[in-house]
Parts: structure tokens; C-alpha cells; sequence
């Protein structure tokens, strides 16, 4: 037989007081009940509360069995209830102990909680001021490096705008100059179609010889002019190379049609690209097709418009070409493009009276 002591007060305990239920045995631990009420009421705290009602639950347990046992009759054994008396006493002592259990778990949470409140303005006020300036030194660094960068794009903005409108003020003059030539144009055709019809040569007089008519005198002046545009077309300064686009269109000059096809396929800036096209459009220069042709994919979409209403002039077709489209699209475009252009170049350029030299496409 195993002898066992009480944890608690180092008493044996018979096996006879494990039997009657007045000791119990919690991890392995042999304890009174009485001594383990006592304990637990001493120590407080979650576990403690907790082998308390363990406790308490064995000693409620005991006095049942004994109660029953006093109450057993000498013959038969019969159930009988458990008197009211006792049901209340269990149930109060059940409540006391749910109440002291809740209050020692607030106690604890309560406590707890002010002592992390305690230390965490312990660790404010001891570092507090140190993170303050720091995040306001960054603010103000970021803001600071903010406000450069947005200085210098404005200032590039202003300086893009500047250039913007003087190039549109170019090609606002451009137009007008286009304008008053067709003015004038207008009006000489006017006054041809008002002269009287010559006078029919009488059958009976002898018909003098047709003469060759002399070729119209060379403007040297605007063949110079010519020169030293199309030499510009070649200037590292691209709003030089724009104003020169303008000029040649406006001087109609068509011999500087392949220097302006260079400039639509290599410049690299976008408003020289734009410039090209347009002269080319305005020179209504046949031998541009191609390249112009190949400008509807340009990347840039002023570009691409520039070109569809050059090839609009030239051709007269437009293929219904808008700003926008999707690159598939305008391949779409461009293929019809060469496919007619290839039935029709020859009678083109008779209408314009351009016939192919060597380095254009021909049939």
C-alpha cells in the first residue's frame, strides 16, 4: 500500500480519506481538501482561484457522499434527493467562488494595464521630443526637395509654352501668306477670263510660223532664297528647321521636296516632322507619297494628322483617317494607300504634271 502526504501540510493521508472524498489529487499532488480551501484562499490570483473551485467542487462532493451515507437505511438501498438545504449551500458557495474568481481576474487586468500606461509615458517623455524634431526635420527636407522639382518643371513648362506660340505665330503667318497668294491668284484668273476673245486670223492672209515661246527668266533672287532655306533644313536647331519647312512651302518650292522628305523620316523633333509634312502637302510633291505614307505610323500624333491631310492634297484620298486611331487601324490605312497608289501614280502626276525622275517611285 502506497503512502501518500499532503502537499500542503506533509500530513499522511490514509487511503480511506481519498475514499470519503476528503482529499483529492491535482497533478499528481496528494492535498487535503481542507488545506487546498485554505491555500487557495491565501494565495488569490487565477491558478490559485482555480485549484480553489477544484477544491471546493471535491469538498462539495464529500459532503454529498456523507450525507447520503448517514441517510441509508438498514434495509434496501433507495435514491433519495438531495435536500434543498444543501442545494443552496452548493450554489452560494458556487457563486462566491465565481465572484472572487472575476474579481481577481479584473484586479490583475487593472493592474496591468497602469503599469503598461505607466511605462509608456515613461518612454514619451524620454523620447518624445527626439521623434518630434526628427519627423519635422524630414517633413520639411521633403517639402523643400517638393518644391524644387516643381519649380523646375514649371520653369520648363514656361520656357515649352514660349516656344509653343512662337511657333504658332509662325504658322499663323504662314497662312496668311498662302492666303494673299491665292487672293491673287483668284484675281488674275479673274481678270484672264474677262479679256475679249483675239480676232480669227483671216483665211485669205498668209499664217506666220507659230515662235516657241521663251522660257520665263530665272529668279535668281528666289532661287538663292531657296538655297539657303533648304541649307537650314539641316540646322542643329530644330525651330530654325521649322521656319524653313514654312518658307520653302511658301516660296512653292518643289525641288526641296526630297530635302523635306529627309527631314519627315530623321528629324527627331516632332514640330520639324509636322513642318515637313505640311510643305509637302502645300508643294502637293508626288514623289512624297511614300514617305508620307509611311508618316501616317509616326509616333507622334500631329505628325500622323499632318501627313493624312498632305496625302489628302496630293491624292485626294483620305481613306477616312483620324486622329486617334489604333496603330492596327492605321496599318489598315496605309496598306489600301499603296494599294491604290499603285493604280493610279501615273495619272497623278500627269494631272499635276510631275513626272517620275529617278529616285522616285514609279510604275
Amino acid at each position: 500500500m502506497e503512502i501518500r502526504f499532503c502537499s500542503i501540510c506533509n500530513e499522511s493521508i490514509p487511503d480511506g480519506e481519498f475514499d470519503a472524498g476528503r482529499a483529492i489529487v491535482a497533478r499528481d499532488r496528494a492535498q487535503h481538501v481542507a488545506c487546498a480551501l485554505q491555500h487557495g484562499v491565501r494565495m488569490g490570483g487565477t491558478r490559485s482561484w482555480l485549484t480553489f473551485v477544484l477544491a471546493l467542487g471535491a469538498g462539495v462532493i464529500s459532503v454529498f457522499l456523507l450525507m447520503r451515507e448517514l441517510q441509508r437505511p438498514e434495509g434496501p438501498p433507495t435514491l433519495t434527493e438531495v435536500p434543498p438545504v444543501v442545494e443552496q449551500h452548493l450554489a452560494q458557495a458556487l457563486r462566491d467562488s465565481e465572484s472572487r474568481l472575476d474579481a481577481a481576474i479584473s484586479t490583475q487586468g487593472r493592474l496591468f494595464k497602469e503599469e503598461f500606461q505607466t511605462s509608456l509615458d515613461a518612454r514619451l517623455t524620454q523620447h518624445g521630443a527626439t521623434v518630434k524634431d526628427a519627423t519635422v526635420g524630414a517633413m520639411d527636407e521633403l517639402l523643400r526637395r517638393s518644391s524644387d522639382k516643381l519649380d523646375s518643371r514649371i520653369r520648363t513648362n514656361n520656357d515649352l509654352i514660349i516656344k509653343l506660340h512662337q511657333r504658332l505665330a509662325d504658322m499663323v503667318e504662314w497662312k496668311m501668306s498662302i492666303q494673299r497668294e491665292a487672293d491673287q491668284l483668284r484675281r488674275d484668273l479673274d481678270a484672264a477670263s474677262q479679256r475679249e476673245p483675239v480676232a480669227p486670223v483671216p483665211a485669205e492672209e498668209p499664217v506666220t510660223p507659230a515662235v516657241e515661246p521663251t522660257p520665263e527668266p530665272v529668279d535668281e533672287a528666289r532661287e538663292k532664297e531657296i538655297d539657303r532655306w533648304i541649307k537650314r533644313l539641316r540646322d542643329s536647331d530644330e525651330d530654325i528647321v521649322f521656319s524653313a519647312t514654312i518658307e520653302l512651302a511658301r516660296l512653292k518650292a518643289l525641288r526641296a521636296a526630297p530635302y523635306l522628305v529627309e527631314v519627315l523620316e530623321k528629324h527627331k523633333d516632332f514640330y520639324a516632322r509636322l513642318g515637313a509634312a505640311t510643305a509637302l502637302g502645300e508643294l502637293q510633291a508626288v514623289g512624297s507619297v511614300d514617305p508620307l505614307v509611311e508618316a501616317l505610323n509616326d509616333k507622334d500624333d500631329l505628325v500622323r494628322t499632318a501627313a493624312s491631310e498632305a496625302l489628302l492634297r496630293i491624292t485626294g484620298q483620305d481613306f477616312n483617317f483620324v486622329s486617334g486611331l489604333t496603330k492596327n487601324e492605321r496599318i489598315r490605312i496605309q496598306k489600301k494607300y499603296r494599294a491604290w497608289w499603285k493604280d493610279n501614280e501615273t495619272e497623278v502626276r500627269q494631272r499635276l504634271d510631275q513626272p517620275a525622275v529617278t529616285g522616285e517611285s514609279s510604275k
